[in-house]
Order: structure tokens, then sequence, then C-alpha cells
């Protein structure tokens, strides 16, 4: 048994030193699972595009999909968003919580299965949102308007223009409807 081999000519502090570089890369893998349990609403820490640390408790896809009523699409518009929300006020949200977009000036579309455009083309959707991780910073949002197109159907819009990055909670309130969510929006 030389150099450090033992009885069937395996050794081991190589073999060691390889799996311990594994494991590593594993946990650090940016496609790594969220474990854990959930926590309310769906809000869940994660880091954010520009690789700080953040405490941001982004909105995560729900355990149960959401899948809008007919006419509307079954998946949104864009392959890295998801559904958030339910049959009375609904929009779609980025999988990662990042929405650097949102730094730039925004549309923010929304849905609800009580807008029907013909009676509203200029819905009472209201939108407001909050820093949670700062000084609040001048929020504007647009006057609620209408949008359509043949991959979303008809939809609510607003535009959104922040001050400052950081992490945002956006609540949106139509009719006795109300949704909240939060994203991290990061420099442009």
């Amino acid at each position: 048994m030389n150099n450090g081999e033992n009885i069937m000519g395996f050794k081991p502090l190589p073999f060691l030193i390889v799996a311990l570089a594994l494991l590593i890369a594993a946990c650090n893998s940016p496609n790594a699972p969220i474990t854990g349990d959930p926590t309310p609403a769906g809000y869940q820490e994660t880091k954010s595009t520009n690789n700080q640390l953040s405490d941001c408790p982004v909105t995560r896809i729900p355990e149960v999909d959401f899948i809008p009523p007919e006419p509307r699409p079954s998946q949104p518009p864009e392959t890295d968003e998801f559904w958030f929300g339910d049959r009375g006020l609904w929009t779609a949200l980025p999988q990662s919580g990042s929405w650097r977009q949102l730094a730039l000036g925004e549309k923010n579309f929304w849905w609800s299965e009580e807008f029907d455009v013909s009676e509203d083309e200029t819905p009472d959707l209201k939108v407001t949102a909050r820093r949670l991780d700062g000084d609040t910073a001048d929020f504007q949002v647009s006057e609620a308007t209408n949008a359509y197109h043949e991959s979303i159907n008809w939809a609510m819009l607003v535009e959104v223009d922040l001050a400052s990055p950081g992490c945002w909670e956006f609540t949106g309130q139509y009719n006795d409807h109300q949704l909240s969510f939060v994203v991290w929006v990061p420099e442009e």
C-alpha cells in the first residue's frame, strides 16, 4: 500500500477533495432548488440579479397554479413569468422575483374576470407601491387604461415609474378585489 492507497488501490484523499468540490458547486448553483417551507402569501427570500444579497421577500410561484378563466390565455405572455392572483384580480410576475424593467419605467398589466372594456374603457384600477427596504421614494403610476393583444386578450394597464431600485410591494385594487406582491427592482 504505497502512495496513500488502500488495499484495493483506492486513493481516498483525491476522492474526498473532488466530492467536496462537487458538493460546494451544487450548493452555490443558481439553479439549486429552493427548499424549506414557503412563508405567508408565497413570499420567500431571494438574491438580487446583481449578486448582492437581498432580504426582499419576493413573491414566488404558488404551490397551486392559477389558471385564468377563458378567453384569457392559460400561460402568461413571457415564458419566464407566472400568473399570480385569482379570478377577481391577477397579474403576471417574473419567476426570478427580479423585475429590472420597473427601474426603467414599465407597463404593468392586470386582469379581472369582471373587467369588460365595452362597459369601462378606463377601469377603476388603483395601484400603489411602497418600498420595503429603505425610505419611501416617489412612486408614480398612470391612470389605468385598457389594452388588447390576441396573446393576452383584454387587460387593464398602468405605467409604473419608480424613483429608485430596491424591494417594492405593489398592491392593486379593482372593485372589491385586492392583490399584493413583492418584487426586487435592481439598478438599471
